[in-house]
């Protein structure tokens, strides 16, 4: 039989649902590059989590633009609530850190392809006391495969290069939200990792990134 994923010592968290976070949103954004676009993003929990495992993504988020992605509600160190996805092809995943002393990073890990939720660990090698620099990281499938390797991470502009060698090689880029959450995306080209505030008012307002770029972009989803 194969045994669940444990759960790392970590500050984010994988919150409960709130169907309150379902919906069409119009939603207005400017791009890393600094073009402004509006349209709408559908949210809606995914098929999968009826009589299924806990450990699976719960939401679907579709733009009107032909993106896809797949998210889950996490809090970090604060309590605060954050609709944290995962877009791009079947090969896009990301990961919700918490951003320790040292800095340690931990969090749950999310394929978009799969939609389920593992976990991981990236401990640096020597103490630093910022993200940049070399890791080892532990992790785990959300079958509970455990994985092992190294990781990489540069600051570039306002985000962070990661690269990780786990088996595979994999390119990603991150995002630090505050002092205790940095969320970043894996898979390559045309990968990206958005995550949403939810606000008291039901609005969301979400950092995003995307694999290639050095800036970061933002977008307001208002139902």
């Amino acid at each position: 039989m194969v045994t669940p994923p444990p759960t790392p010592a970590q500050n984010v968290t994988v919150a409960p649902v709130s169907p309150e976070v379902e919906g069409t949103y119009n939603i207005n954004g400017v791009t890393p590059d600094g073009k402004f676009y509006s349209g709408k993003l559908t949210i809606t929990l995914n098929s999968y989590i009826t009589g299924s495992s806990t450990n699976q993504a719960l939401y679907d988020l579709a733009w009107d633009n032909g993106s896809k992605g797949a998210g889950i509600l996490i809090q970090d160190v604060l309590a605060t609530s954050f609709l944290a996805a995962s877009f791009g092809g079947p090969s896009c995943g990301a990961i919700f850190y918490s951003i320790v002393s040292g800095p340690t990073l931990a969090g749950p890990r999310l394929e978009l392809g799969a939609k389920e939720i593992g976990n991981e660990t990236a401990s640096p090698t020597v103490l630093h006391s910022t993200l940049d620099g070399d890791y080892s990281v532990v992790g785990y499938e959300a079958n509970g495969s455990e994985y092992n390797g190294t990781l990489s991470i540069i600051q570039e502009g306002n985000v962070w290069q990661l690269a990780w060698k786990v088996g595979q090689s994999y390119n990603g880029i991150g995002i630090s939200l505050n002092k205790s959450l940095f969320a970043a995306a894996y898979g390559g080209e045309g990968c990206g990792v958005s995550v949403y505030k939810v606000n008291t008012d039901g609005s969301l307002h979400a950092t995003w990134a995307v694999w290639g770029v050095n800036q970061v972009g933002e977008e307001t989803a208002i139902k």
